[in-house]
């Protein structure tokens, strides 16, 4: 995938908003769980480490990856949105599960910071 695909990819603060109404969307937070005790997760998102991210995907069965995560685990048509405090962790996930065959893996670039400024407004 070309440098400039990514551009498409990437998404924002209302994109999220619209993300969260539709249960087809699987958002995943990256950050690691002392973040996630800190500040809560994206609503409607379920948390999965950077480091675990692709070996779930990977390895677990879709009835363990329904058990762990209260989600349906997505297939390599499914649109994923990764998001960690900032947008560069979920950057780095994005490109590996691109790399793994998952085409529709997008990045909020804004991460938690964004999201936390725009509840605030």
């Amino acid at each position: 995938m070309a440098e400039g695909d990514l551009k498409n990819l990437n998404l924002n603060y209302k994109d999220i908003l619209e993300a969260q109404k539709d249960d087809s969307v699987l958002i995943i937070d990256v950050r690691e769980q002392n973040e996630i005790d800190e500040t809560g997760k994206l609503p409607g998102s379920i948390h999965i480490p950077m480091g675990d991210v692709s070996n779930a995907l990977l390895t677990l069965s879709e009835k363990d990856f329904k058990n762990k995560y209260d989600k349906k685990k997505p297939s390599k048509d499914t649109k994923i949105i990764l998001s960690c405090r900032s947008g560069k962790r979920s950057a780095m996930v994005q490109e590996e599960i691109q790399k793994l065959g998952y085409e529709k893996a997008y990045n909020y670039t804004g991460g938690w910071l964004d999201w936390e400024s725009n509840q605030k407004v």
